[in-house]
């Protein structure tokens, strides 16, 4: 992810707790909140859902590597 605190920022200005946010978007807090704190990388789906749930897009939070 580009910028985990910008993103957890995003979430808040939704007027959306992270629990409120992360049932919208149909994936757990716990693992939303692991996401944030860097601890997991989201698969693609659940990365087009965190982006789709903040109207953005996918590449404006996510980075893709080729590893």
């Amino acid at each position: 992810m580009k910028n985990l605190e910008q993103t957890r920022l995003e979430i808040a200005k939704t007027g959306k707790s992270l629990r409120s946010f992360s049932k919208d978007i149909g994936i757990s807090q716990g693992y939303l909140s692991q996401i944030l704190c860097g601890k997991k990388k989201p698969s693609p789906t659940i990365a087009y859902k965190i982006s789709n749930g903040l109207g953005v897009g996918f590449e404006d939070i996510f980075f893709i590597h080729n590893d």
